[in-house]
C-alpha cells in the first residue's frame, strides 16, 4: 500500500480481529513505515466516550495536518458548521446529506485530499468502529475518492463491528482499491517464539504449552502471563491486568457475560441470570472465545474469575451471589450449590436460606470439607432467627471445628450450655457436645451439660438409646468420674453387641461397635471379638464419611489389644488424608494415636515425631484434657532416648487437674513415672505407679493393655533392692498376662521377674520374654531384654553367647535410638560384619524354630534336643536358611532375625 501510494496509487484496508490482536500495534508500526518513507501519516483514535461528538476523527485527522493558516481557518469553520449542522444522525450508512451536510463533508475532504501532492498521505484510525457517523460519512466519501490519488486510508475495527460501523466497512470493502486484513491469535509455533525469545529455550521446554492454554495465542494475555513467570511465578497480577484490559475493550454485554460466568461457574443459567436473550450470551461468548478470553465456556487462567470479581467489586459482587443463589434455588440445583453462593454473597435472608445451608454443610462435611461446612453454619448462625435451629447449627458448627482444629470461643459454648437447659437439642446432639467439650478440657461445660440431659426426657428419644449407650461406654473408657452423671442404658449386652429392637443409623451403629469393642479390651472379662469388630469399622471407614471418635476407638482397641501393628497402617492413612483435606483437629488426634502406636512398637523416634505433631496443629487454650496422651508418648519416648532435658521441660507444660481423671491422665501418670525410674527418684515413680494402679482400678479398667502398672511398680522396687516385694507384683501382673494374653506385656514381665532369681534360671525366663517379645514386634523391649540376657550370659560365664547376643541387643537398641541402652552394649567396633540379608525371604515354621534358638545362643546340639530333632537335621535347616537369606553364618542369621527382616512363616 505504501509502494503504491508513492506510486500516486490511493488504497483502503481495514484491518479487523479480536480484542488484543495487535491491532493498535500494526497501525502504529504502519505509521513509523510511512514517516519514516517520507510521506505524511495523519493518525485518530477513535472513543468509546466520543462517539456523539459529530465529526471528532476528522478533527483529530485535521488537527495533524500541516495546514497552510488560511486552511486551517477553512478547517475550523467548516468543524464549526458541521457540529451544528450534523448533530443528530442517524446511525448506520447514510444515503442522502441534506445540502450543507454535503457541502461541509466535500470540503474536508477537499482538504485531506490536497495534502497528497506535496507528499504521499496516510490516513490512519484505529478502533473507527467507535467513531461518530459524521466522521465516518466523511471518510467514506474520501475513500471512494482517493484511488488515483497518493493517498492511503487505513481503518482499524473489532470483530463484528455495531450497526454504525458495519456499513461503512461494507460500503469500504467493496470498493477496488480495498482489502480487508483479518488479525488471527497466534499458533502454537508463534507462541513458541515469543517464549522463547522472553524466558530462553529452555524454560520454552516446558513453558510454551501452558503459555499457549492460558493465552489462546491472544498476545496481550501472552504477556502478561510471561511477566508473571519472568517474575518468578509469585502472582499472577500480570495475566489478570492483561485480562481486564482486554475485557474493557469488549462490547458492555459482554462484560457481563463474563462476570455472570464468574460467579456462575458455567454458561448455562448466564441469559436467565442477566436477562439477556440466550443468542445474545452466545454471541458474546463466541467473542469471548475469539478474543482468547475463554474456552469453551471457561476461563483459562484458574485466577481470571478472580480478577474479574475483584474489578466488579465487592458490593456488586454480593449481589450478583445473592441472585445466582436466588436463581440455583428456583431451579432446584444442589443445596451445596446454592448454599456456595450464599456465601460468596454473605446470605440470603429467606425462609429456604437455613435449610440449604444446613443440608450443604452435612454434604460438604460427609466429602471431607470441613472448612467449608464450617463456613455454612456460620453464615447460617448469622441469618439464623429461631433459637431452636440456632442451638443445632451451633452443635454442628462446635463438631465441624472439632475437626478443624480451631479455637471455639467460649461464648459458643456458653451458648450452647443454655440451649441444652432448655431443650433445644435432642439426645444425640447433646452428647456430641459433651464429646467435643471433653476434649477441649471444658469439663464443667460437660458436666453442666451431662446433668440437664439426665434430668430431662430427651435420653430416650428416638435418636438416643443407641447413642447413649455408645456415650456410657466412652465415657467408661475415657472419663470414667463422669459416668455417673449420664442415665442409665441399655449397655448390659453380651460382648458389646448392638441392643436389640433399638432404631438406629449406620453412624450409631458403627460409634457403638468400635466403642463396645474398646471397652471390652479396657475391662477385665473375654474382649476376643474385639480385634475383628474393629477392624470391620477400619476397613469401613472413611475419614470424611466416619466421625472421628468412631475412628479413634477402633485405632485404641486394636493398639490396647496388643495389635499396635495392625492399626499403624489405618492410622498412617488416615493422618495423610487428614492433613491432604486440612482437618488439623483430625490429624493432631490422630498423631497422638499413632505416637501410643509407635511407643508399643518401640519406635521412639516416630513416637516423638508424631507426639510433636500434636502440639504443632492444635492450639495451647485447646489442649485440654486430650493433652495427656501425647505429652506421655513423648515423654516416655524422649526419656527411653535418654534426651534428659526435653525430657524435663515436658513436665512444665501446663495441665489441667482434671486430667488426671481421665485415660490421658493415667498415660500422663505412667510416663511421669517413667522419667521419675530413669532419674532414679524412687518414691516419685512408685507414687504415680501406684496412683495410676489405684485409678484404674477404681474405674475398672484395671488390664495390662492399658498400662502394666504391676510392671512399673516392680521394676521400681529392684531399683529400691526389694527384691522379694517386686517379685510379688511381678507374679500378680505374670496371673494378669496369663488371662489378657498380651506378648508384649508377658515379655516385659517375664524380663523384670528374671530379675528376682538367680542366673540360671533367668537364663530360662529371658529367653522366653524374648519369645514374646518377637512376637509382639516391641523393638525397645526386645533391646532390654537382650541386653540383660547379654549381662546374664556373662554371669554365668558363657562369654561367647553373651558376645552374639549382646552384638543383637546393640543393633536392636540403635534402630530405637535408645542411646542409654546402646552405651552398656558392644559398640560398632566390637560387632560380627554382616550385610543386609535378602528381604522378603519366608521361612518354613521349623526352620524358623531353629533360626529363634540360634538367635538364642544355643548350639546345634542343643537345638537338636530341645526340638527333638538330629544334629544333622539342625545343620541342614541353617545351610537352607543361609543360602536363602543371604547370609554366611549363625551371627548373621541372628543379625537378620532380630532387626525383623523374616518374621514371616510358613507350615512345614
Amino acid at each position: 500500500m505504501l509502494d503504491g501510494a508513492l506510486a500516486g496509487e490511493g488504497a483502503i484496508a481495514t484491518v479487523c480481529g479480536a480484542v488484543a490482536m495487535g491491532r493498535t500495534t500494526l497501525l502504529a508500526d504502519f505509521t513509523r513505515r510511512v514517516r519514516a518513507a517520507g510521506g505524511l501519516a495523519l493518525p485518530a483514535v477513535a472513543s468509546e466516550s466520543e462517539e456523539n461528538i459529530p465529526l471528532g476523527v476528522i478533527a483529530q485527522l485535521l488537527a495533524e495536518a500541516p495546514l497552510s493558516e488560511s486552511a486551517r481557518e477553512q478547517a475550523d469553520q467548516l468543524l464549526a458548521h458541521g457540529r451544528a449542522h450534523m448533530t443528530g444522525m442517524p446511525d448506520g450508512p447514510v444515503t442522502r446529506l441534506s445540502a450543507v451536510d454535503a457541502q461541509i463533508v466535500h470540503h474536508l475532504s477537499l482538504l485531506l485530499l490536497g495534502l497528497a501532492p506535496a507528499r504521499p498521505v496516510a490516513i490512519v484510525v484505529d478502533d473507527i468502529h467507535h467513531a461518530d457517523v459524521a466522521s465516518l460519512t466523511c471518510l467514506a466519501y474520501l475513500g471512494r475518492r482517493i484511488r488515483n490519488t497518493a493517498v492511503v486510508a487505513v481503518f482499524s475495527h473489532s470483530d463484528g463491528p455495531g450497526d454504525r460501523c458495519a456499513g461503512f466497512v461494507e460500503q469500504s470493502l467493496r470498493l477496488p482499491h480495498a482489502r480487508g486484513i483479518r488479525l488471527t491469535p497466534l499458533d502454537a509455533e508463534q507462541v513458541r517464539e515469543v517464549v522463547t525469545d522472553r524466558l530462553g529455550e529452555d524454560c520454552a521446554q516446558w513453558a510454551a504449552g501452558w503459555a499457549l492454554r492460558v493465552s489462546g495465542g491472544n498476545p496481550l494475555l501472552l504477556d502478561g502471563a510471561l511477566s508473571d513467570v519472568q517474575g518468578a511465578g509469585q502472582s499472577s497480577t500480570g495475566y489478570q491486568r492483561a485480562f481486564l484490559s482486554c475485557l474493557r475493550r469488549t462490547p458492555a454485554p459482554a462484560t457481563q457475560v463474563v462476570r455472570a460466568l464468574a460467579v456462575l461457574g458455567a454458561p448455562e443459567r448466564i441469559s436467565r441470570l442477566l436477562g439477556l436473550e440466550a443468542g445474545e450470551v452466545a454471541h458474546c461468548l463466541a467473542t469471548l472465545e475469539a478474543a482468547g478470553l475463554l474456552n469453551q465456556g471457561a476461563f483459562r487462567h484458574p485466577d481470571a474469575a478472580a480478577a474479574v470479581l475483584a474489578d466488579l467489586g465487592p458490593e456488586a459482587t454480593a449481589a450478583l451471589q445473592r441472585e445466582a443463589a436466588e436463581l440455583t434455588y428456583a431451579e432446584g440445583c444442589p443445596a451445596s450449590v446454592v448454599a456456595a453462593h450464599l456465601l460468596a454473597g454473605e446470605g440470603v435472608r429467606a425462609p429456604w436460606a437455613m435449610s440449604v445451608l444446613d443440608s450443604a454443610a452435612a454434604t460438604v462435611l460427609a466429602e471431607g470439607r470441613p472448612a467449608t461446612a464450617a463456613e455454612y453454619l456460620r453464615l447460617a448462625c448469622r441469618l439464623s432467627e429461631d433459637k431452636g435451629e440456632l442451638a443445632r447449627i451451633r452443635a454442628a458448627l462446635l463438631l465441624a471445628e472439632r475437626r478443624l482444629g480451631t479455637t471455639v470461643p467460649e461464648q459458643r459454648v456458653t451458648d450452647l450450655v443454655q440451649a441444652v437447659r432448655t431443650g433445644r437439642l435432642s439426645g444425640g446432639e447433646t452428647l456430641g457436645v459433651v464429646r467435643a467439650l471433653l476434649w477441649s478440657g471444658r469439663v464443667r461445660a460437660a458436666e453442666d451439660v451431662l446433668r440437664h440431659l439426665a434430668a430431662s426426657d430427651r435420653a430416650a428419644t428416638a435418636d438416643a438409646p443407641l447413642e447413649l449407650d455408645a456415650a456410657r461406654l466412652w465415657l467408661r473408657c475415657s472419663y470414667a468420674p463422669l459416668l455417673e452423671l449420664l442415665p442409665d442404658g441399655t449397655d448390659d449386652t453380651d460382648d458389646g453387641q448392638e441392643p436389640s429392637g433399638v432404631p438406629s443409623t449406620t453412624e450409631s451403629r458403627r460409634r457403638y461397635n468400635a466403642v463396645s469393642a474398646l471397652e471390652s479390651v479396657l475391662t477385665p472379662g473375654p474382649s476376643g471379638r474385639a480385634v475383628p469388630k474393629a477392624e470391620q469399622v477400619l476397613h469401613g471407614s472413611r475419614l470424611h464419611g466416619t466421625d472421628l471418635d468412631t475412628i479413634e476407638c477402633a485405632l485404641l482397641t486394636l493398639t490396647y489389644a496388643d495389635r499396635p501393628a495392625l492399626a499403624s497402617p489405618h492410622c498412617d492413612e488416615l493422618i495423610s488424608s487428614a492433613e491432604s483435606r486440612g482437618e488439623r483437629g483430625s490429624a493432631a488426634r490422630l498423631h497422638a494415636v499413632r505416637a501410643e502406636i509407635c511407643v508399643r512398637l518401640g519406635d521412639l523416634a516416630g513416637a516423638v515425631r508424631h507426639s510433636s505433631a500434636w502440639f504443632d496443629l492444635v492450639p495451647p487454650d485447646e489442649w485440654g484434657m486430650a493433652v495427656g496422651a501425647p505429652l506421655a508418648s513423648k515423654l516416655i519416648a524422649l526419656t527411653a532416648m535418654g534426651r534428659e532435658d526435653e525430657a524435663t521441660e515436658l513436665l512444665y507444660v501446663p495441665t489441667q487437674e482434671a486430667m488426671l481423671q481421665s485415660r490421658p491422665g493415667l498415660h500422663y501418670l505412667h510416663a511421669r513415672g517413667r522419667y521419675s525410674l530413669a532419674m532414679r527418684d524412687w518414691h516419685s515413680a512408685l507414687s504415680d505407679f501406684q496412683h495410676c494402679g489405684e485409678l484404674m482400678a477404681r474405674w475398672g479398667v484395671d488390664v495390662p493393655g492399658l498400662i502394666a502398672w504391676r510392671n512399673d511398680v516392680g521394676e521400681t522396687l529392684l531399683g529400691m533392692g526389694e527384691r522379694d516385694r517386686a517379685r510379688a507384683v511381678l507374679e500378680e501382673q505374670a496371673r494378669c498376662t496369663e488371662r489378657g494374653g498380651s506378648p508384649r506385656t508377658r515379655g516385659a514381665t517375664l524380663r523384670l521377674l528374671a530379675a528376682t532369681y538367680e542366673p540360671r534360671k533367668r537364663l530360662v525366663l529371658l529367653r522366653q520374654a524374648v519369645d514374646a517379645l518377637q512376637e509382639s514386634g516391641d523393638r525397645y523391649e526386645l533391646a532390654r531384654t537382650l541386653a540383660d540376657l547379654t549381662d546374664t550370659y556373662h554371669a554365668v560365664g558363657e562369654t561367647r553367647r553373651a558376645r552374639v547376643i549382646g552384638s543383637q541387643a546393640r543393633i536392636v537398641a540403635d534402630a530405637c535410638e535408645a542411646e542409654p541402652l546402646s552405651r552398656l552394649l558392644p559398640s560398632d567396633g566390637d560387632r560380627p560384619d554382616s550385610e543386609s540379608p535378602a528381604p522378603g525371604v519366608v521361612l518354613t515354621d521349623a526352620e524358623q524354630r531353629v533360626a529363634d534358638l540360634v538367635a538364642l545362643g544355643h548350639t546345634n546340639s542343643e537345638i537338636a534336643k530341645m526340638l527333638y530333632i538330629t544334629v544333622s537335621t539342625v545343620e541342614q535347616h541353617l545351610t537352607r536358611m543361609y543360602r536363602r537369606m543371604g547370609v554366611n553364618d549363625r551371627t548373621q542369621l541372628a543379625t537378620s532375625l532380630f532387626t525383623g527382616a523374616h518374621r514371616e512363616t510358613v507350615k512345614a
